[in-house]
């Protein structure tokens, strides 16, 4: 591995162990070690076969930055062509190796050899990965290198000095690494819910893998997964590597509440700067993506290929087809936005197709289609009445909503579409700030059933197309939702007591309402303490609407009216 062009961590007998450790069952390992003519090894290649589709590719393909054929540069051609003749021999027709530096001996190797091999071979730019070469950076007055972005950092430490000095902190042991680990992923997946993204740290085995790698890497010290702090608070996190004069930038996150002042911009600034000052550190690696804030600091970039071989000729032209379609789709903003919203779309279809079957789901389709053009919905309005929650011996708490809580979920869920896209409107109702979320959790924290509260005047009812009214001093829950793993077992009545009785307490009214064609949760609420006050009716035929109301004969007049439009 160190005979290599550029030796990377990614290439390391302990990166290939962590990965088939990690995802044992989802793939396949085919490891080839090709020896000279001495019987010294002189090649290793660390492939994997897709249990699915039976395609051959890198073993780190979904985990390294850089992925390669280990061989010194003169024994490559030979060393390449003996793989790809063997893949060939045991029947292989497709093989996709991503993160193939451009500036690798295999990348000019390959196509020459897939030829002999009797595959089609498309190439193309995978990646421009930025790079610092320190030696570059420009120097201060006393004739230091200096890292950019002192400025803001210095900003940054001001704006929150309150909470204590700005440090930074590298773990490289496993003792040292192994207690803020799960902080650190929970931080990573609660950051990018905030942005309308699911991490990839949200699936088990990714995380599987980080734990792996970081018992591995730990012991010859490459591994480095650093805190930036205010005070006790944690700001910022990277997880990254030491290895051969690189330092290697490969996960950051920060703590979204602190965004403005750009903890990840300022993190980075420091360890460029502690960077300049090891002598046993040449370059900075800041790996795949094209961020923008690593344009700021990088003065070098290094291209990485993907490169797919097929013996079928229509296998062939048709990846060539789609990666041309994605390159005309990214081209325009505008179109990127419409199929990125199809793909989601088809995301959730899949989802039900799993969770409830074909027949379901075309009929919830059907149904859609059908409301599209004509709309009877009626919508019960229920208030509390004040009883107190019933006693449960589960150890259950209630407890305020926030993006930890929700990246707990996500990692809990993962697999769960439909609550992986209700955890996502959550993260973006948290943003705007205009509604109070609750979770239902275990003795152990995790999440069980979640739901909002908002000021009841002037919600807007989805159900209704229509914008309610009423008293000042009531409060609306809406928007309830349990994980499918967890239903059926009276988490839902659970909750909405809880959470009224907390109403009531704060001197407010609680309300809740249903449709009534949700028939178990409207015999819930009932359960629950809920007394059912009056109905809103919704007629519409194409864009027309009306919103009409029903109220009990005994009963005064309703406590709220409505603005409906469309």
């Amino acid at each position: 591995m160190l005979r290599m062009e550029h030796p990377e961590v990614f290439y390391t007998h302990e990166w290939a162990v962590a990965v088939q450790r990690a995802y044992t069952g989802a793939l396949n390992p085919l490891l080839f070690l090709a020896y000279d003519e001495r019987e010294a090894l002189c090649g290793v290649a660390a492939l994997a076969a897709d249990a699915k589709s039976g395609r051959v590719s890198f073993l780190s393909a979904t985990t390294g930055d850089y992925c390669d054929f280990l061989s010194a540069p003169e024994h490559r051609t030979e060393f390449v062509d003996a793989v790809l003749r063997e893949l060939r021999t045991r029947g292989c027709k497709r093989m996709a190796f991503a993160n193939l530096p451009a500036d690798s001996a295999t990348a000019t190797v390959i196509p020459q050899s897939s030829r002999r091999q009797g595959c089609r071979c498309f190439v193309r730019t995978a990646y421009v990965c930025a790079q610092i070469v320190l030696a570059r950076l420009e120097r201060g007055k006393d004739g230091q290198l200096t890292a950019p972005g002192q400025k803001r950092l210095r900003r940054f430490a001001k704006a929150i000095a309150h909470e204590g000095p700005l440090r930074v902190e590298h773990s490289r042991t496993w003792d040292a690494v192994a207690p803020i680990l799960q902080p650190f992923l929970q931080a990573h997946v609660a950051r990018f819910l905030d942005i309308g993204r699911i991490s990839n740290l949200a699936n088990a085995r990714r995380r599987d893998f980080l734990k792996e790698l970081s018992k591995l890497l730990s012991e010859p010290q490459w591994l480095v997964l650093s805190q930036m702090r205010a005070g006790e608070r944690v700001v910022a996190w990277h997880y990254g590597f030491q290895f051969h004069g690189s330092w290697f930038w490969y996960q950051p996150t920060f703590d979204g509440r602190v965004e403005k002042y750009w903890p990840g911009f300022c993190l980075l600034t420091q360890v460029i700067q502690e960077a300049t000052e090891n002598p046993a550190v040449t370059t900075l690696d800041l790996g795949l993506g094209s961020e923008a804030y690593k344009a700021k600091f990088a003065n070098e970039s290094r291209e990485t290929l993907y490169v797919a071989l097929h013996s079928s000729f229509l296998e062939h032209w048709g990846t060539r087809l789609r990666y041309q379609t994605a390159a005309a789709v990214k081209a325009s903003p505008s179109l990127e936005k419409i199929v990125d919203s199809l793909r989601n779309r088809l995301r959730v279809v899949r989802g039900h197709l799993r969770d409830q079957g074909g027949k379901q789901t075309l009929a919830r389709a059907a149904n859609r289609l059908l409301k599209s053009l004509w709309v009877h919905e009626e919508v019960l309005f229920f208030e509390w009445e004040n009883c107190h929650p019933a006693a449960d011996s589960r150890n259950l708490q209630l407890l305020p909503l926030d993006l930890n809580q929700l990246a707990i979920a996500a990692m809990e869920y993962e697999q769960d579409e439909q609550t992986l896209t209700y955890l996502l409107r959550s993260a973006q109702r948290l943003r705007a700030g205009d509604a109070r979320g609750f979770i239902l959790a275990d003795q152990d924290g995790r999440p069980l059933h979640f739901a909002w509260v908002a000021p009841f005047d002037g919600f807007h009812c989805p159900e209704l197309n229509a914008k309610l009214q009423a008293s000042r001093d009531s409060m609306l829950l809406f928007d309830c939702w349990t994980p499918t793993a967890v239903r059926g077992r009276g988490h839902y009545k659970q909750t909405i007591q809880l959470i009224a009785a907390r109403i009531a307490a704060e001197g407010k009214r609680p309300w809740i309402y249903s449709p009534t064609r949700n028939v178990s949760a409207v015999r819930a609420l009932g359960k629950a303490g809920f007394e059912w006050r009056y109905s809103l009716v919704r007629h519409r035929i194409l864009t027309w609407q009306t919103v009409t109301g029903n109220a009990p004969q005994s009963e005064a007049a309703p406590v709220a009216e409505v603005s409906a439009h469309v």
